[in-house]
């Protein structure tokens, strides 16, 4: 075993971030886990890997269905901000069984698109993603849940990638990923929100014609 396995094998903190995922997946070959056990498992990296999660369950979730993806990650990023060093899962959560292989496979085949964004992120300018900083991605991503939450085309989708971004400059303490996730955070935030407006001044415009 070499290369980033083996480094994931040796310390899964320090290893990329898909590849302590793995790892951990292979560990649990042929068992159910829990969401909880594997929450912990990524130790201080869990809330980049909460973010990443469920940022890109809203972005590829149609509309309606990626309303509902806005809870988990709000959870989340409360913690963030109140001060958590690990993420809380709530125990109706944390009891969710998967099958590790499954899992597994499923990131497989999205690791030549996240791929992408790992070869980019790397650890540097690590005073941007720790402190009072990632308190602040955290009240951001806050308030792109709220607007994942609003009903109406693309108010996940832009939202959810930003909070992908985050979760990676997060889990691998990346200050320039974190500086590029908040400004794509503040254009999601637009995105979104014009997106919320326009439909409902189109609703009320056809409203009207009923009055």
């Amino acid at each position: 075993m070499n290369g980033p396995a083996a480094e994931a094998a040796r310390n899964p903190e320090e290893a990329p971030l898909v590849e302590a995922m793995l790892h951990l997946l292979d560990r649990e070959q042929g068992k159910q886990v829990t969401l909880g056990h594997f929450v912990a498992s990524m130790g201080q990296r869990g809330f980049g890997f909460c973010l990443i999660v469920f940022g890109i369950l809203a972005a590829i979730s149609p509309p309606g269905v990626g309303s509902v993806m806005g809870f988990p990650p709000l959870l989340f990023a409360a913690q963030m901000v109140w001060g958590f060093k690990q993420p809380w899962v709530p125990h109706f959560l944390a009891r969710r069984q998967f099958s590790a292989d499954t899992v597994k496979r499923t990131l497989e085949r999205a690791r030549p698109w996240l791929r992408r964004i790992e070869v980019f992120a790397k650890p540097r300018a690590t005073w941007l993603a720790r402190g009072l900083i990632e308190r602040i991605a955290g009240v951001v991503t806050m308030i792109l849940c709220c607007v994942i939450l609003l009903p109406g085309p693309l108010t996940n989708n832009p939202p959810g990638i930003a909070i992908m971004l985050l979760g990676f400059a997060l889990a691998e303490r990346d200050g320039v990923l974190m500086m590029l996730g908040l400004i794509a955070a503040v254009i999601a935030f637009f995105i979104g929100l014009s997106a919320f407006i326009a439909v409902a001044i189109a609703i009320w415009a056809w409203a009207e014609g009923y009055f």
